[in-house]
């Protein structure tokens, strides 16, 4: 079996029932790492067998970051800011030209990253680890971990939990019981999103999901507010205008129902995984395996595909201005990018910069996980690291 690096779960999509599943993740994991407040039970940083904690070990320094393993990127105001493997962040104040690292609390494999505005960021990784600035990724501080989100769980699920359930409980135990590390929940967390410094979601493995009003002070799990029977990995959060979505493996979408305050089921147009989404007021964009996207304008109730043409794996989905000549552009796993219109065609992009002169073109190294726009310029982020792929307009959202 091939073992991808960092956000595994996402590319590999595994099928099959929880234990297989388990198995899987249990494997990744292993290789990969060789309402309660924030003063929750923090572990050491030596376990009872001797080993690091990684979750209590700050990430080693590296001068090779930007070409290490790296599974996320995101602009964090004209800066982009990229996450991977050990603990690892980087900076780039250039358009992805130089990288910086900046200080982790964790050396626990990070999954994806998001920026409220140019100063409040999240992170999240294995380990169920939650990271957060609010100095623009200059300083980090856990807002919780695998040793909390165990304790969370039981405190919420088991016999005399608020909300008890009876399999949630078992299927915590039983992860719990299989953990490398005792005490520590070894599900990852695999998609953040903020809708404002304070308020969010983080999910991941196995329907993992919570939220938090109070900047991540405290945390409500949300995972019997999902319809989520099969416990399917919970791939990607976004919204816009009030809404929240989901998207998730075996075509898994939900969106929040503000009257109940759970995630209700939407009709999917695919069985296979989604990877992302993309969502603003007047669009939903979901996008997965071999080359699958597709677009609403109702919120959902229909969907048109996207024809890729390609049949790779759409890591990303990013909205460009007008002046870039596509509504949105598409990031697939091999590094190409795609202009996706409001008609559902799909083209090969170019790019360009604002006076339509430089038509820059690179290629990335390796396998591509992630990309983002700042600073004029689409940088993708993957198995060897960051590279610059396009130039697009300067007036991007």
């Amino acid at each position: 079996m091939r073992v991808l690096p960092a956000r595994t779960l996402v590319r590999a999509s595994i099928q099959g029932d929880n234990m297989n599943k388990r198995f899987a993740l249990g494997a990744i994991a292993a290789l990969a790492c060789c309402a309660i407040g924030a003063g929750a039970a923090i572990g050491n940083s030596t376990s009872n067998s001797g080993l690091r904690d990684p979750i209590a070990t700050p990430a080693p320094d590296t001068a090779f970051g930007a070409y290490s393993s790296l599974t996320a990127v995101t602009a964090a105001g004209s800066r982009l800011v990229a996450v991977g493997r050990r603990g690892v962040i980087l900076a780039s104040a250039d358009a992805g030209q130089s990288w910086q690292q900046l200080p982790s609390p964790v050396s626990s494999d990070l999954t994806a990253v998001q920026f409220v505005d140019a100063q409040h960021g999240w992170i999240v990784g294995h380990d169920a680890v939650v990271l957060k600035t609010t100095d623009g990724g200059k300083t980090w501080e856990r807002k919780l971990d695998g040793h909390a989100a165990l304790a969370l769980l039981n405190a919420s699920y088991g016999p005399q939990g608020k909300t008890p359930d009876d399999a949630i409980a078992q299927d915590i135990e039983r992860a719990g019981s299989q953990s490398a590390t005792p005490g520590v929940l070894p599900y990852p967390l695999l998609s953040v999103w903020f809708s404002s410094a304070n308020e969010g979601y983080v999910a991941g493995a196995f329907g993992l999901i919570l939220q938090t009003r109070d900047g991540g002070a405290s945390w409500t799990p949300m995972i019997e507010r999902t319809a989520n029977i099969k416990m399917n990995h919970i791939y990607a959060i976004g919204g816009d205008g009030g809404q929240v979505y989901l998207a998730g493996e075996q075509g898994f979408l939900r969106r929040l129902d503000d009257t109940t305050g759970a995630f209700v089921p939407m009709a999917s147009p695919y069985e296979g995984s989604f990877f992302g989404l993309a969502a603003s007021q007047s669009r939903l964009v979901v996008h997965g395996l071999r080359g699958n996207a597709y677009a609403s304008d109702d919120g959902g109730a229909r969907w048109r595909k996207i024809d890729t043409g390609s049949g790779a794996n759409i890591v990303a989905a990013l909205p460009v201005s007008a002046a870039a000549g596509a509504g949105l552009l598409l990031v697939t796993q091999t590094g190409d990018v795609l202009e996706s219109s409001a008609d559902g065609s799909a083209r090969p992009y170019s790019g360009a910069d604002s006076a339509g002169a430089d038509n820059r073109r690179g290629q990335p190294r390796g396998e591509v996980y992630g990309a983002a726009i700042a600073g004029g310029a689409l940088v993708a982020t993957g198995m060897a690291g960051a590279s610059v792929l396009r130039s697009v307009p300067l007036s991007t959202p």
